[in-house]
C-alpha cells in the first residue's frame, strides 16, 4: 500500500470539497441578495399601487358625495374620527351636523382614512383648497378655479421617480419635476382661496393636464429638498 498516494488522494478529495462547499456559499448569497432586492422592488410597487388606488378612491368619494348626497363643493368635509371637533385642522362649519358630507365618516362617503404605507411616506395627507391644478377645470388666478386637492408630503426621491414612472410623468427628465414656484398647505375648512398653480415648466410642462403625480418642492412653505405626491379631488 503507498501511503503517501492515499494521503494525496485525500488532500485532494478535500480541496474539491473546499472549493464545491465555497462555490454553493457564493450562489446561495447570490441568490439571497437577488431576492431580497426582487422582494424590496415588489414592496415598493405594491405600497405605490395603494398610494394611488387610495387617492383615486378619495376623488371617487367627494363625486359620490358631490351627486348622490348633492353635497356642495364647501360643505365637503376631511374631519377624522372621533368626530367630536378635536380634529381642529378639518373642522368644516359648512358641513351638515349628520356627517352626510364627511369623507371619512359612515354617514358619509365612508372612507377607512389611514397615512399610507411607511415604504411611500410615515407623513399625514393635507386636504387643501388653495391650489389651481394646472389645465385642470378652470385656469384662472381666482378662488373659484382653485381645486381641491390632496397632497402627502414626505415622499423619497426615488418612489417619486416610480410614482411618475408609473404615471407616465416627465419621462424625458427620468420621471422627476420640480414645482415652478410653490404650492400652499392650508388646510381645507370649506373656502376655497386661490393662492398658487401646481405646475413645471422645466420638463415641458410635464404636470399639464395631470390630476395626479409626484412633485419636488420649490421654495417656501415647501423644503426644496422634500418630494410630494398630490391627487387632485375635485377640478373647479
Amino acid at each position: 500500500m503507498n501511503l503517501k498516494s492515499e494521503q494525496g488522494n485525500v488532500l485532494v478529495y478535500i480541496l474539491i470539497a473546499v472549493a464545491l462547499f465555497a462555490a454553493l456559499g457564493f450562489a446561495v448569497s447570490n441568490m439571497m441578495r437577488s431576492s431580497g432586492g426582487s422582494i424590496a422592488g415588489e414592496r415598493a410597487v405594491i405600497s405605490i399601487s395603494e398610494v394611488l388606488d387610495y387617492a383615486k378612491s378619495m376623488r371617487e368619494s367627494v363625486q359620490l358625495l358631490r351627486i348622490s348626497k348633492e353635497c356642495d363643493e364647501t360643505q365637503i368635509s376631511f374631519e377624522r374620527q372621533p368626530f367630536d371637533g378635536t380634529d381642529t385642522d378639518y373642522v368644516n362649519t359648512n358641513a351638515p351636523s349628520d356627517y352626510s358630507c364627511h369623507i371619512f365618516h359612515p354617514n358619509g362617503a365612508g372612507v377607512a382614512y389611514y397615512a399610507g404605507p411607511e415604504e411611500v411616506s410615515s407623513a399625514d395627507w393635507i386636504f387643501t383648497g388653495a391650489n389651481d391644478g394646472e389645465n385642470i377645470g378652470n385656469e384662472c388666478n381666482e378662488d373659484h378655479c382653485a381645486d381641491l386637492i390632496a397632497i402627502l408630503p414626505g415622499i423619497s426621491r426615488s418612489m417619486c421617480k416610480e410614482i411618475n414612472k408609473k404615471l407616465n410623468i416627465a419621462k424625458e427628465s427620468d420621471y422627476l419635476t420640480q414645482e415652478d414656484n410653490y404650492f400652499e398647505v392650508d388646510f381645507f375648512q370649506g373656502s376655497y382661496s386661490y393662492e398658487a398653480r401646481l405646475s413645471d415648466s422645466a420638463t415641458n410642462n410635464a404636470l399639464e393636464g395631470k390630476s395626479q403625480g409626484c412633485v419636488r418642492g420649490n421654495s417656501s412653505p415647501q423644503d426644496p429638498d422634500a418630494y410630494y405626491f398630490y391627487q387632485v379631488l375635485l377640478a373647479r
